[in-house]
């Protein structure tokens, strides 16, 4: 029996892509669960060959086909790498199918797989695992499968909610999950019945909200409406966070909109596709949920995972114990609206009662988007001692900047990013290991560097630079590289960093 992989590789000659399809034995398995998960770049990248006319020559002065050159060059190649981590990986791509994790299409997120490999790589000890911006709860659920404890943090009540839902479920034993699944099955016909009376609260908080924009079409708006009664009526709790998290991932799918990076209303050409009916968003979700709640085996969450501050920023307050290892993947300096981006979920959930609801979590969460900014808002402190890059970029940005903003968020961006690093520093155990998996961005042609930026504010404080590894490259709008990386810092009490009252005098 034999599988095979796909290779793009760039033809000199047509100036287009040549594919070559590579056969693996049976005994080549091992090989080939590797090499499948990864993308033409990837492997072009590690055998150290980007043309097909290059292929071609040096398979021939080899004396091998190319299938069989190619499978020799990619064994040498992960023979001397300590470690492969797959682009999917560092994205939230394989999560899209996983049971549990697919329940909400978290698209800033990253797999359970890279996680795992973080840990079994890097970390040999028992110790309390941090993420200070838990998501959907990835670094939880992969900790927890490998025997760690976390602590987390999550400001989002959306994502709050993902988190605890999956917990609550996660611990249960499979027969309780089994019997879960039959309890949420039976709530369905009166669900899908929308024979209630709409919510008023909700309804009139849109208008409050939204005022005169319009996001779902009107029969989707009232199934929208008649969902919440029915949910308000339902007593068991976990049966209702489970629905309530799959008609939470059904209202972008059923709307005039779509989140593409950045939230954003549909195009005539997409809408004239069809808005998706509520109705049958839902049951889809509801479906994947009843799938992964009734699977005849699976695992039990054993470990413990506490949120000990909603506000990583605020980490300073925190009385817990010794943490040993962060990984984490914050919130990228590129203009993304985190909050303004699940405004719908929040608006359902009832954290949106008026305008200004959502202007009061753009001022909690780390800035990182235009409209996080105020330009009111006084950074904590000035960073510029800590990082000549920082200094150097911030005038490039005010000299060239189109926009106020931009300059001021990178100000408020590294500067809260400071107050993280120097409030975590007390929660440390000596010797802990801290994972950043980070990316640039290009503002009006001004290339922020956010990964240097912050080893340097964090070795300014006494963290060390263990290695800095680069996860994937793509293109900003300008056609300039940028890339994603992971650093690794390691934080030891032999270190005498500036004090924070020091730096703000």
């Amino acid at each position: 029996m034999q599988t095979f992989k796909a290779i793009s590789f760039n033809d000199r000659n047509t100036k287009r892509s040549k594919v070559v399809s590579i056969a693996f034995t049976l005994k080549e398995q091992p090989l080939y669960n590797i090499v499948e998960r990864l993308t033409s770049q990837e492997i072009r990248t590690l055998i150290g060959i980007d043309s097909y006319n290059q292929l071609c020559n040096k398979a021939h002065e080899d004396r091998r086909n190319l299938s069989q050159f190619i499978k020799v060059l990619l064994e040498k190649a992960l023979a001397n790498a300590e470690s492969i981590i797959p682009m999917s990986d560092v994205t939230f791509k394989n999560s899209k199918s996983i049971p549990f994790q697919r329940w909400y299409p978290y698209i800033e997120g990253y797999s359970p797989d890279f996680v795992k490999s973080i840990i079994t790589q890097h970390l040999h000890r028992n110790c309390i695992i941090y993420e200070p911006f838990a998501g959907t709860g990835t670094t939880l659920f992969a900790a927890d499968s490998l025997g760690y404890n976390t602590y987390y943090s999550e400001i989002n009540p959306l994502l709050q909610l993902l988190i605890t839902t999956k917990i609550q479920v996660l611990k249960m034993p499979i027969a309780d999950r089994q019997e879960l699944h039959d309890h949420v099955q039976s709530t369905l016909p009166k669900l899908f019945s929308f024979d209630v009376i709409g919510d008023k609260e909700l309804d009139d908080s849109y208008k409050k909200v939204f005022k005169n924009s319009v996001y779902f079409t009107d029969a989707n708006y009232s199934k929208i409406l008649k969902a919440k009664t029915f949910l308000n009526t339902v007593k068991d709790s976990s049966v209702k966070n489970l629905l309530l998290v799959a008609v939470l991932s059904s209202l972008i799918p059923s709307s005039l909109l779509k989140k593409q990076g950045d939230l954003r209303f549909k195009t005539k050409a997409e809408q004239a596709k069809g808005i998706p009916d509520f109705a049958e968003v839902l049951l889809r979700n509801i479906n994947n949920i009843c799938d992964d709640l009734k699977a005849p085996i699976g695992e039990v969450m054993q470990q413990d995972h506490i949120c000990i501050i909603e506000n990583a920023k605020k980490i300073k307050e925190v009385n817990c114990n010794k943490i040993g290892c962060v990984i984490t993947s914050p919130p990228y300096l590129n203009g993304t609206n985190y909050i303004r981006n699940t405004k719908l979920e929040l608006w359902f959930l009832g954290y949106l009662k008026s305008d200004k609801d959502l202007r009061h979590f753009r001022d909690e969460i780390l800035t990182s988007g235009i409209n996080d900014v105020k330009l009111s808002t006084v950074p904590n402190f000035d960073i510029k001692q800590a990082s000549a890059l920082y200094t150097v970029t911030l005038d490039a940005l005010q000299a060239n900047a189109y926009d106020l903003r931009i300059p001021h968020m990178a100000k408020c961006y590294f500067s809260e990013m400071y107050m993280f690093f120097e409030g975590l520093k007390d929660k440390l155990e000596d010797g802990s290991d801290i994972f950043i998996d980070i990316g640039d961005s290009i503002f009006n042609n001004v290339h922020i560097k956010t990964d240097i930026i912050l080893q340097e504010i964090a070795e300014f404080m006494g963290y060390e630079l263990v290695e800095t590894k680069k996860l994937r490259e793509r293109r900003s709008r300008n056609g300039q590289i940028i890339s994603q990386k992971l650093i690794h810092l390691r934080y030891n009490y032999i270190s005498v960093p500036l004090k924070w009252d020091e730096l703000n005098n």
